[in-house]
């Protein structure tokens, strides 16, 4: 047999050196192609983590405290939609169980009626497969206890002024369109125009460029261009909702809890070298 007819070795050469395959091309594209798309994943996954921490209202998305004027708007629509519907799905009329059309401008009925919501979509979003008693218990537990303590023994509807607000014919009355409507551009206007941190304490948008640029400032996220960033061990943050007449980039020191926030954000961030490094 020639030398030519033998079979290339598979075992180690004379240096105890095993021989090496070459790779395939072909295979070596769809394994760089995964690990990219992996890796778009997870940059994905990050950034929304992200915009939940640092755009998310403290308390959560249903806490009115702390939310922001948008955000306020939003819950009001969503809240009047679903109030509606409760209105007219269980008939709400009798002494101990009427909603009336100004129900958005008490605040206590605000309040419990949102409480009552949430319970609603806690009860009935689950992915039950099996038989529960939590629709029961919603209705036993919140919704008629909800509506006996407003109309009974908080005697919420009773404080409108004159008593102008009795419903005046036998159906359910939902909420007024045209009240509401100029009732939520008049909320609006009032947070828009809550004060806020004072001009010594704001950074314009030059400011903010020059301390990044010498290194005493660090963005939280360097490719967001309204970033927060942290300024001589402070974040500031471009607010919500500006008052009239001020600029609109002004980045401005946070509250002490959302400096915890970004904080936070910031040292998970940076482990996987998505956030700016180092301290200022």
């Amino acid at each position: 047999m020639n030398s030519t007819d033998q079979q290339p070795s598979t075992g180690p050469d004379v240096h105890g050196v095993l021989p090496v395959e070459p790779l395939d091309p072909i295979m070596l594209a769809e394994v760089l192609e995964a690990i990219a798309g992996r890796l778009e994943s997870l940059e994905v996954l990050v950034a929304a983590m992200t915009d939940q921490l640092v755009e998310a209202p403290s308390g959560g998305p249903w806490s009115w405290r702390h939310l922001g004027p948008a955000q306020t708007r939003a819950l009001f629509t969503e809240l009047r939609d679903w109030v509606n519907w409760l209105i007219t799905r269980y008939e709400l009329r009798g002494e101990a169980e009427t909603i009336p059309p100004c129900w958005f401008l008490h605040p206590v009925a605000v309040e419990e009626l949102t409480a009552l919501m949430v319970a609603w979509r806690a009860a009935y979003s689950q992915k039950e497969i099996t038989p529960s008693d939590a629709l029961v218990n919603w209705h036993d537990r919140w919704m008629w206890p909800t509506l006996h303590r407003l109309n009974l023994q908080l005697r919420v509807w009773a404080k409108c002024t004159g008593g102008s607000h009795v419903p005046s014919r036998p159906g359910p009355l939902v909420t007024d369109e045209a009240s509401f409507t100029s009732f939520l551009a008049g909320t609006g206007a009032r947070i828009d125009a809550a004060p806020q941190t004072g001009p010594e304490d704001a950074l314009d948008r030059d400011a903010v460029e020059s301390v990044l640029l010498s290194g005493e400032a660090v963005a939280l996220l360097p490719g967001d261009p309204w970033s927060p960033i942290r300024y001589r061990d402070r974040w500031y943050g471009v607010p919500d909702g500006m008052p009239a007449g001020m600029p609109a980039e002004l980045w401005r020191p946070v509250d002490e809890e959302r400096q915890a926030q970004l904080g936070l954000m910031a040292s998970r961030l940076s482990v996987t070298g998505h956030a700016g490094s180092g301290s200022a």
